[in-house]
């Protein structure tokens, strides 16, 4: 599978003696096989809450993860950050809830990437429209260790819309959207904005998705990847 084996190759390249630890540390942990079946993957289900949608110029206001292992989420594994940030959170506020003063007593954007870095190690992300959120990683990465973020990644909605396409499925793009989706699938509602929250809806989403379409057994990493 193309896209995984130049990941491979990329992590083998960027893989130095001098890079900071958690950095370091995610690039040596092996990454699973392109033919691993999802029952034997773990994955992280992540969610980034930001102050606007260009990926150059917006601030991270909140992170949220979890862990999928055993084709289960893994409750224990939650994780919520709101990030510390200078900048002004203007009319994003309405939208996520986190105002000004919540985020200036927020944690070290620093040492939750650090932390973000520890828990991909030899793991997949998960994004539902994966774009933002991987470029901002990518950019935070970048910036604090001098390093692209280089972890397989499986969006969601880039998987229903690949999905859709092969069965000449025509739907508006409204119905990519992650609660509208999680009702396709006949999942319960959620508020959204949170970033734990939409991060374990994604969690549950793909779970919903793997086992409508193949099942845990017959997907394997090359059929998630997009």
């Amino acid at each position: 599978h193309m896209s995984l084996l130049g990941l491979r190759l990329r992590r083998h390249r960027q893989n130095r003696g001098d890079l900071p630890g958690a950095y370091r540390n995610q690039l040596s942990t092996p990454l699973p096989p392109a033919s691993a079946p999802f029952r034997d993957l773990e994955l992280v289900c992540l969610d980034i809450e930001t102050t606007g949608l260009d990926p150059r110029s917006a601030a991270i206001l909140s992170v949220g993860w979890v862990v999928i292992r055993d084709s289960k989420v893994d409750l224990s594994t939650c994780r919520h950050y709101v990030t510390r940030s200078d900048h002004d959170v203007g009319d994003s506020a309405s939208i996520h809830g986190l105002t000004d003063t919540i985020v200036e007593a927020g944690h070290d954007g620093g040492l939750i990437l650090d932390e973000v870095l520890e828990v991909l190690a030899g793991r997949v992300l998960v994004v539902h429209h994966a774009g933002l959120d991987k470029k901002l990683l990518d950019r935070e990465c970048r910036a604090r260790y001098g390093g692209p973020l280089l972890v397989p990644v499986v969006d969601t909605l880039a998987l229903e819309q690949r999905r859709r396409g092969r069965q000449h499925h025509v739907g508006g793009a409204d119905s990519l959207r992650l609660p509208d989706l999680r009702a396709h699938y006949h999942l319960p509602w959620y508020s959204g904005h949170n970033a734990l929250s939409d991060a374990i809806a994604t969690a549950e989403l793909l779970l919903a998705m793997v086992e409508r379409h193949d099942g845990p057994e017959r997907t394997r990493l090359k059929d998630l990847v997009t």
